[in-house]
């Protein structure tokens, strides 16, 4: 686009604009576009020096994007988009330093879906995915904006949830199980989803991320146990 008037529609003293497409080797990375203020500012000879400056500059945005796509990936669970465990153990680290700091309490949540391998069996591993993106938004509504919601991995989910007390954590656990049951049902309409909780307390239960990962995880699995036991299924329950 040479000598373009890029003015329309908008309040600028802008008169021309010399625009360039950014093609990689992935396609088009974007646009480069120079303007002036005066009517036909450019040349032949602009658009010829801006062409073999594009190719460049395309394969260095091109570049920033794969490293921005990389390093947000190594943080990233790319199915539910939460935190994943590696993002999960710095960012605990970080809220138990700060504790630590404040003398304030933290309740880590291991969390387990029950009837999610039923889900697969019936409905195929497409809806399962379906099931867990459906939770994790489930989760994360019913957690406040400090609060972390992570991926463990699998059908396992890690709440971090700062300042919170056993009686709120209850309250909470509550809102979650009915969350991800809704959840379930609204995937797949049919009620086979529940959810088992295993809760631990920094400074009670442990001073370290994976103290308090150990004892909330051996919790959910002793109170996934007893479900099953009572109800020859899995049970939506908590224990802490």
């Amino acid at each position: 686009m040479l000598n373009e008037d890029p003015s329309v529609g908008e309040n600028t003293n802008l008169r021309s604009a010399l625009a360039i497409p950014l093609e990689g080797f992935s396609g088009v990375a974007g646009v480069l576009c120079l303007y002036a203020r005066e009517r036909n500012a450019f040349t032949e000879d602009h658009l010829r020096v801006l062409s073999a400056a594009a190719t460049k500059v395309a394969v260095a945005v091109e570049n920033a994007l794969k490293y921005r796509q990389a390093e947000r990936s190594a943080v990233t669970d790319m199915l539910t988009e939460l935190p994943n465990a590696r993002s999960l153990f710095l960012h605990l680290d970080s809220e138990l330093a700060r504790a630590q700091r404040t003398n304030q309490t933290i309740a880590v949540l291991v969390c387990d879906l029950d009837g999610f391998k039923q889900i697969n069996d019936r409905f195929g591993h497409l809806e399962g995915n379906r099931v867990l993106r459906a939770v994790a938004r489930a989760l994360r509504v019913q957690c406040r904006e400090y609060d972390t919601v992570a991926r463990l991995g699998g059908d396992e989910f890690v709440l971090v949830l700062p300042g919170q007390e056993p009686d709120s954590v209850s309250t909470k656990v509550e809102q979650l199980t009915s969350a991800v049951v809704e959840a379930g049902y609204e995937t797949v309409r049919a009620a086979c989803l529940g959810i088992s909780v295993g809760v631990a307390y920094y400074p009670t239960d442990g001073k370290d991320a994976e103290a308090l990962l150990a004892v909330a995880d051996q919790r959910m699995y002793r109170e996934k146990q007893r479900g099953v036991a009572a109800n020859g299924s899995d049970a939506s329950s908590v224990v802490a």
